[in-house]
């Protein structure tokens, strides 16, 4: 009662033949996996970057400019009849010429003939502005209620300069004491 035992031959090949299938499929599984989901990955991101270079920029882009146009509009709509008197430099009363004040002063009237005028007039609109600031103390430049009431004293004063149009308003673009 003798077991036959199968030829050597033929169980070291069946022996090997089992041994190789079970790795194969973790193998292919594991192949799979290290190259296709980083290459999956990799056409994602490309993807996206598409995406928001060719389709969400131009929609942007078409958007800011509209928003940059209106803007301009806006601002030249505000600034068409502003006649801006540049660096003014004087020194406050009561200071003995070791302080001064630089300002920037705009002056907006209602029509673009008063501008023009306002353009011919610009000495005699210098010296009034230069009466009126040398005028004022430190105390009174420094304090912005008091340089309300003084835009207040501008305005009267430059309006009577003016026959055509009214004056709007007086704006300090710079205002600097040292």
């Amino acid at each position: 009662m003798a077991k036959e035992l199968p030829p050597l031959n033929q169980s070291s090949t069946q022996n090997a033949d089992q041994a190789a299938k079970p790795p194969a499929q973790p193998f292919f599984t594991k192949k799979i996996i290290m190259i296709g989901v980083p290459i999956f990955l990799v056409q994602l991101a490309i993807i996206y970057f598409l995406m928001a270079k060719f389709i969400a920029a131009p929609q942007h882009a078409e958007a800011s400019a509209v928003k940059a146009e209106e803007e301009g509009q806006k601002a030249e709509s505000l600034t068409q009849n502003i006649f801006l008197i540049k660096d003014v430099i004087i020194n406050p009363a009561g200071t003995n010429g070791t302080r001064f004040l630089l300002t920037t002063v705009g002056i907006e009237v209602s029509t673009p003939e008063a501008q023009q005028e306002l353009e011919k007039k610009e000495v005699q609109v210098r010296d009034m502005l230069n009466s009126i600031l040398t005028s004022k103390g430190l105390n009174e430049l420094v304090s912005i209620e008091q340089r309300e009431l003084l835009r207040l004293e501008i305005s009267k004063k430059v309006g009577e300069l003016l026959k055509s149009g009214k004056l709007r308003n007086v704006y300090f673009s710079k205002f600097i004491i040292q």
